[in-house]
């Protein structure tokens, strides 16, 4: 195999979860957007002795980079040369998927410097992203590879959502708060452990939001009326999962209900859970651009 030599260089969006968040891990679907107002970029350049410009994800770099060559069956001193810069404007833990976009970028540059097929590049990004969430849907990574809004789950993959020529008012609020992914997964399984009863039922909410959302989508093309309806519908039934599965703080209630009372229609966290950022559903009076 004959490495490649040259620079290389890959921009990769934020993304943003409307419906599926956590049901996904047990067969559910999620409806999966791009952000481009969010991005990490990753630069390599052929340059001396191995070494890396500072950047948030520093103390895993080494790590992801070998555990990528080690999948792609190739040298583990593949990058004993050169340096790899990253600069990333996604909020770490804030739901964006800060640490899928950093394992697309990770492993789109492995299989370009070892030549490996472009076929590797989902599997082995969400190989590398089990590293964060111990292991990981694939959603986030689907969403980020693909580039475009997406019905997704494990056991179907991605399913594209086409013919949105337009979207509803989606606004983006920052909390100011930070959660774990991994952190809110371990919250989940302790909630079922103590309402194993309630588990089907909580999963089956989502798992319809998830269908009245897509369809909400898709008749807002025709009547944004009547979509714009039951897209609120959906994101009520998601959100009430989140705080079901003890995911919304009482602080994080607090900034819902004061968007509610500013005129949202609905008010949903986007991503795992306990922080992060807030998607809420406005009254249009226009659309908003996809995926901002």
């Amino acid at each position: 195999m004959t490495t490649r030599i040259s620079d290389f260089s890959i921009e990769v969006p934020a993304k943003w979860i409307l419906t599926g968040e956590h049901a996904v891990l047990r067969g559910g679907e999620s409806v999966a957007f791009v952000m481009p107002k969010f991005a990490l970029k990753l630069s390599y350049r052929i340059q001396g002795k191995s070494r890396f410009t500072p950047n948030p994800f520093q103390s895993q770099i080494k790590g992801l980079l070998s555990r990528a060559l080690e999948y792609l069956g190739v040298r583990e001193d593949l990058f004993s040369t050169g340096e790899i810069s990253i600069s990333s404007d996604i909020p770490i833990g804030a739901g964006l998927g800060s640490s899928a976009a950093l394992c697309v970028a990770i492993a789109r540059l492995a299989i370009w410097k070892a030549g490996s097929d472009l076929s590797y590049w989902i599997p082995l990004s969400t190989h590398l992203e089990d590293v964060f969430h111990g292991k990981s849907s694939g959603m986030d990574v689907n969403a980020i590879v693909h580039g475009a809004p997406i019905l997704f789950s494990m056991a179907q993959g991605p399913r594209p959502l086409s013919g949105l020529q337009r979207m509803p008012r989606f606004e983006f609020y920052d909390s100011g708060i930070r959660g774990s992914t991994r952190d809110c997964i371990e919250r989940v399984r302790q909630w079922q452990q103590v309402h194993p009863h309630l588990i089907e039922e909580i999963d089956g909410q989502m798992r319809e939001a998830t269908r009245v959302a897509c369809e909400g989508l898709e008749r807002y093309q025709r009547d944004p009326n009547e979509g714009e309806a039951q897209i609120q519908k959906a994101m009520e039934m998601a959100q009430g999962c989140l705080e079901t599965w003890g995911l919304v703080t009482p602080e994080l209630l607090g900034q819902k209900y004061d968007l509610l009372k500013q005129g949202a229609l609905a008010v949903k966290l986007t991503g795992a859970g306990l922080g992060g950022f807030w998607i809420a559903l406005w009254p249009s009076s226009g659309t908003s651009t996809l995926g901002t």
